[in-house]
């Protein structure tokens, strides 16, 4: 009897030691991540594809722009993408071309690339078309009888607290960092002929002594993710921390999935990023800056 008690009680023991390790690596982890928050002024989430950088010659020379509002963001061929820069620098046959202009409720019309100038003062490469309305935002691509924009985005005006608790669900981590929810639009999207359901661009509610911005898709299945999230600990220090916003939704490199859009407003600069949806996942495909 005594025996079995003495087990019982190792038994005891060794679960109390192990629970202490447990509850020790568990403040010590909340403490260095306290102290990671403390320290760290700007903390960023997104995932970034570079291969675009990497594409050979022959991709290059027979790839065609993607021009969002005047600014090219990169360039396709053969569903692959190619970064701005190498279509700039490598691409010969970069004016007289033949656009499609989309806005955002579908395309617009046939017009012409008739120049392409690169800007000193940034990384941006801005395109002269013969669109005449240049107050309009837009997008476009070589013209052809393919349609890319066949399911355009629809606005939702009304924002709900259900719409607000999804967002803070969707956050997970993070809202420990965001004592409010701001929402600034949601568009209602379709991915592919699988996929859809809301972006939600969101921030903090003014006058919080911190600051976030992040981009959330919620799909109709419920399964949520986040595309882009930036935190800010000083709002003093802040030029690159971004303000969100959904610009578009087109099958830009004919793969049959929808990419999105995104416009960044900085304090120095617009950058407009084209997010790719593959594997179940929202990855950065092409990029650019504008000087403001």
């Amino acid at each position: 009897m005594d025996k079995k008690y003495s087990k019982n009680n190792l038994k005891k023991k060794r679960w109390i030691k192990i629970l202490i390790v447990f509850f020790a690596v568990i403040f010590l982890a909340s403490v260095s991540f306290l102290i990671f928050i403390n320290v760290k002024n700007n903390i960023v989430f997104e995932r970034i594809d570079t291969t675009a950088k990497e594409v050979t010659d022959d991709v290059v020379k027979n790839s065609t722009p993607i021009i969002v509002n005047n600014v090219v963001v990169g360039a396709t061929y053969n569903k692959q993408w190619v970064a701005q820069e190498s279509y700039y620098f490598r691409n010969e046959n970069k004016n007289n071309i033949d656009i499609d202009v989309y806005t955002s409720e579908g395309k617009k019309g046939k017009y012409k690339v008739t120049e392409q100038i690169k800007d000193d003062t940034s990384p941006s490469v801005i395109a002269k078309t013969t669109n005449p309305d240049l107050t309009s935002e837009f997008l476009a691509v070589t013209s052809s009888d393919k349609n890319i924009m066949t399911n355009p985005a629809t606005k939702i005006d009304n924002v709900t607290n259900e719409d607000i608790e999804t967002v803070k669900d969707a956050l997970g981590i993070y809202k420990i960092f965001n004592s409010s929810v701001k929402i600034n639009s949601i568009y209602n999207i379709t991915l592919d002929s699988l996929s859809r359901g809301l972006i939600y661009c969101v921030t903090n509610e003014p006058g919080t002594s911190d600051a976030y911005s992040a981009v959330i898709y919620v799909s109709n299945t419920g399964d949520k993710q986040i595309i882009k999230y930036n935190y800010i600990n000083n709002t003093k220090d802040s030029s690159n921390w971004p303000i969100y916003d959904f610009k578009f939704i087109a099958d830009f490199n004919q793969d049959g999935v929808n990419e999105i859009v995104l416009q960044e407003i900085k304090e120095f600069d617009v950058d407009y990023d084209i997010i790719e949806y593959k594997d179940k996942k929202f990855t950065e495909v092409l990029s650019t800056s504008v000087k403001i």
